[in-house]
C-alpha cells in the first residue's frame, strides 16, 4: 500500500474527482438521484450474491435485473399507497386528538392559533394559499425529481446488467478509469454498509412498535406500523417523526394512554440509540456524535436526501482516509 507522498498521480486524479463528483452532487441538489441508484443496485447486488452460485453468470444478473423491477414496481405501489393513506388518515387523528390537546392547552394557558378542528383546516387554508407559489414550484420540483430518479434506477439497472469487467490499457486515462472505479466501488460498499444496518434497526423497531400499538389497541395500527418502518429507515430524525404521530393519536384515546405510549417511545428511543451504537459500530465503526453532525449537515445542504446519504458520506470519507498509511514520526 502506497503512502500519500508516494500516491500515483492517477489516483490523486480520481480522489479530485471523486471530491469534484460528491460537490456537484451537493451543489446541484441530485442527492435524491445519487439515492435511488445506490438503492437500486444494493438490492440487485443482494440478489445476485444468492444467484450467482445456482445460474450462469449472465442469467444471475438478468433475473436480479427482473426481481428488482418487480420489487421496485411493488415498493412504488405501496408508497403511494402510503402517502394516500396518510393523506387520510392524519386529518383524523388530528381531529379525535384536537379535544385534547385544546384541553391541555387551556389547563396550561397556551393560546393555540384555533379553537376546533374546522378552524384548524381554515388554517392550514390559509397557510396554503398564502404560499400557494412556492407548492407550486414545489411540485413541479418533485415532478423533475421523480424523473431524475428514474433515470438514476435506469442507470443502475443498465450497469449492473452489463456487468463486465473493464479492461485498462497502460495509458494515463485508464490508470485514472481504473482508480475512480475503485472509490466509486468503496463509496458503494460504504452505502451499504450504513443503509444495512438503518435498515436492521428500522425492523426491530418496527416489531416493537408493532407490539405496543396492538397491545393497548392503537386506532391505525396498520398505518403507524407501516409509517414507523418506511419513515424509520431515515436515520435519528425518522425516528422522532413516528414517535410524535404515535403520541398524538394516542391522545385521542386519552392522556393516559398517550403518557404510557410517550414513556414506550422513550425506551424505544434509548434502545435504538443502543442498538446505533451496537449495530453502526459493528457494522460502519462510527460514533453517534459523528453521525449527528454529519446528519445535521446533510440535512442542511441537500433535505432529506442529505439526511440518508450522509452517514454513508462520512464511512466512504473515513474509509478512504484508513487505506493511506502515513509515515510514522521519528522521535526526537
Amino acid at each position: 500500500m502506497l503512502s500519500l507522498t508516494d500516491m500515483s498521480a492517477a489516483a490523486k486524479i480520481s480522489y479530485a474527482l471523486m471530491s469534484l463528483l460528491l460537490l456537484a452532487i451537493i451543489g446541484f441538489g441530485m442527492g435524491h438521484v445519487v439515492l435511488a441508484a445506490l438503492f437500486s443496485f444494493m438490492f440487485m447486488e443482494f440478489i445476485h450474491r444468492g444467484l450467482k452460485s445456482r445460474l450462469p453468470l449472465l442469467a444471475a444478473r438478468w433475473l436480479s435485473s427482473v426481481l428488482f423491477l418487480i420489487a421496485a414496481v411493488i415498493t412504488i405501489f405501496i408508497f403511494l399507497r402510503f402517502i394516500r393513506q396518510t393523506l387520510l388518515t392524519l386529518p383524523n387523528i388530528v381531529e379525535v386528538a384536537l379535544p385534547q390537546l385544546m384541553d391541555l392547552a387551556q389547563k396550561y394557558g397556551i393560546d393555540l392559533p384555533f379553537e376546533s378542528f374546522r378552524d384548524l383546516r381554515e388554517f392550514a387554508n390559509n397557510k396554503v394559499l398564502a404560499n400557494a407559489l412556492i407548492i407550486t414550484k414545489a411540485s413541479t420540483l418533485l415532478t423533475k425529481e421523480v424523473f431524475h430518479m428514474a433515470i438514476g434506477i435506469a442507470a443502475a439497472v443498465l450497469f449492473f446488467v452489463a456487468g463486465k469487467a473493464p479492461r485498462y490499457e497502460p495509458n494515463l486515462f485508464d490508470a485514472v478509469r481504473r482508480e475512480t472505479n475503485r472509490r466509486i466501488r468503496r463509496f458503494t460498499y460504504s452505502f451499504e454498509r450504513v443503509f444495512g444496518a438503518q435498515i436492521s434497526i428500522s425492523c426491530i423497531n418496527t416489531v416493537l412498535t408493532a407490539v405496543f400499538l396492538y397491545t393497548v389497541s392503537m386506532p391505525h395500527l396498520g398505518f403507524l406500523v407501516t409509517m414507523t418502518f418506511i419513515i424509520g429507515i431515515m436515520p435519528i430524525i425518522g425516528n422522532l417523526i413516528t414517535n410524535t404521530v404515535i403520541v398524538i393519536t394516542a391522545m385521542g384515546l386519552s392522556l393516559n394512554v398517550a403518557m404510557l405510549a410517550l414513556a414506550f417511545l422513550v425506551f424505544i428511543h434509548k434502545l435504538e440509540y443502543f442498538l446505533n451504537s451496537k449495530i453502526m459500530g459493528d457494522s460502519v465503526n462510527l460514533p453517534m456524535w459523528q453521525m449527528l453532525i454529519a446528519i445535521l449537515i446533510g440535512n442542511t445542504v441537500m433535505g432529506i436526501p442529505g439526511i440518508m446519504l450522509a452517514p454513508a458520506i462520512l464511512h466512504y470519507i473515513k474509509s478512504e482516509l484508513q487505506s493511506i498509511p502515513t509515515q510514522p514520526h521519528s522521535a526526537v
